[in-house]
């Protein structure tokens, strides 16, 4: 009996440690472009299931070696704070999958007045919307979405990283934002190709809106790359 004490104390000792241990797990860092199709309704985002890295494209840090995973759909989206655990598992070809959960949808960085606008360089975000929607020529428009969370392995009790994934895509057909807008609330866009990236870092600022939508037209070109592929 005399030992109790210290036996109490041990296993004290051990759990604490424990804890220690999950607390300074290695945080998340890396890129990850990806690739897939998705239909726009209204105010629902369907992701196709599934997704594939950007042909060409290289992973870096915890996604490195990325073949695909999987995505889940947003249905009633609107800008601000959400919780959608799971809600993109980079599983294929990662020695241990990545976890993302999504905490907030941005807001778009248009403005309400320019959605009436085909005029070229027209930035329209409709109200309470997540959508960025840039006129690029006469019959383009470039739609992007950022969404925020947290990435980690395993499980989330073993330490998350704060993780910025910015979508985009390229509409030739309707072609303009007000047709663009118009179709949305007739019946939606769908078989949309769009490309993504997601970068993990434990200090990873929020991009700032031109930062956003310089990015999103990037990815535009990789996705129209990535195009034969998904459909492969």
């Amino acid at each position: 009996m005399r030992f109790k004490p210290f036996l109490v104390l041990g296993l004290g000792f051990v759990s604490c440690s424990l804890l220690t241990n999950v607390a300074l797990s290695a945080p998340i860092t890396g890129t990850a472009n990806i690739a897939g199709n998705v239909a726009v309704t209204g105010n629902n985002i369907i992701f196709n299931s599934t997704f594939v890295n950007t042909t060409g494209a290289s992973e870096t840090g915890a996604f490195a070696g990325l073949t695909g995973g999987t995505i889940g759909s947003l249905m009633g989206s609107s800008a601000g704070a959400t919780n959608v655990p799971g809600f993109a598992t980079f599983t294929t070809g990662v020695a241990t999958p990545v976890t993302f959960d999504l905490t907030f949808i941005s807001p778009g960085a248009g403005t309400v007045a320019a959605c009436g606008s085909a005029a070229v360089g027209s930035l329209c975000t409709p109200t309470n919307s997540p959508f960025t929607l840039l006129q690029l020529t006469s019959s383009t428009v470039v739609a992007s979405l950022q969404l925020n969370g947290d990435a980690y392995t395993g499980s989330a009790a073993t330490g998350t990283t704060p993780t910025t994934s910015v979508f985009s895509t390229q509409l030739v057909a309707p072609g303009t934002i007000p047709a663009v807008l118009a179709q949305l609330v007739t019946g939606g866009v769908s078989n949309i190709t769009y490309s993504a990236s997601f970068t993990a870092s434990a200090s990873n600022p929020v991009p700032e809106p031109a930062s956003m939508l310089l990015l999103g037209m990037g990815l535009v070109g990789a996705g129209l790359v990535a195009r034969r592929k998904i459909s492969n």
